[in-house]
This record gives structure tokens, sequence and C-alpha cells, in this order.
């Protein structure tokens, strides 16, 4: 391999072209996303499972009950959209460490889909949930 200043072909630096490698351009932004996911889904999820603890003798017309207070719904919702970002940001981080060219991006894409449509999904049901009477439940 040539050195760039010896190659006329190449105007940048071995650290311009490192800069522009990879998501290093906003791996901190990436980091710190992760982080605050993880720190916002810790005290959601001691709450959800000593929620699913107190809940696990009760009938369904309870759990419904339960589901339509709107701390529960709303408590819900926050660590239903926290805990499918953060495994889209973890997800994206194996791809991009493992895999090289097209099938990156395919794979990324899929799971950006995936996290998409199994977060909507979640969220619709429990929507639902909220705003529905139980007798149509």
């Amino acid at each position: 391999m040539i050195p760039s200043h010896q190659n006329p072909r190449v105007m940048r630096s071995h650290l311009g072209r490192v800069r522009c490698l990879g998501v290093g351009h906003n791996a901190f932004e990436h980091w710190w996303t992760e982080r605050l996911c993880a720190t916002g889904m810790a005290p959601l999820s001691i709450w959800f499972i000593i929620q699913l603890l107190r809940l696990s003798d009760a009938e369904h017309k309870d759990v419904v009950y339960w589901a339509k207070k709107p701390i529960n719904s709303v408590l819900l919702l926050a660590l239903v959209l926290l805990t499918f970002n953060h495994m889209r940001l973890g997800l994206s981080v194996i791809t991009e460490d493992y895999t090289r060219g097209k099938i990156r991006m395919a794979l990324n894409l899929l799971i950006k889909g995936c996290a998409l449509f199994m977060g909507l999904l979640t969220i619709s049901s429990i929507l639902k949930l909220m705003l529905t009477s139980p007798n149509k439940l």
C-alpha cells in the first residue's frame, strides 16, 4: 500500500480516513443513547416484575382494570418504547461489528423494521387495553 503522502489520488490524512469509517462518526451518541435506554429500563423493569408478581393470581378482568389505570399504561408504554429501542441499538452494533457490505444494510433494515413492527403491535395492544371497555375484551 502506498502511503497517502506519496499517493496523489488520496487527499486525506490517515486520521481523516479513519474518522469516516463505520459508525465512528456517531459512536458516542449511539453509546450514550444505549446507556440512557438501559438506565430508564432498569427501574421500569423492576416495577414491571413487581406488578407481574402482584397480578400472578389475578383474573383477566383484574389485569384489564390494572392496565386501564393511566399510570400503569404510561409506564408500560415507556417500558415498551425503551425496550425495543434498546434492542434495535444493540442488534445494530452486532451487525455493524460482524457483517460487511450489502448484508449489513439489509440486516440493519430488517432489525429496524422488526423493532418498529413489534413496538407498534405492543403499543396498539396497550392502547386497546387502555381505551376499550372491559366488557368488550
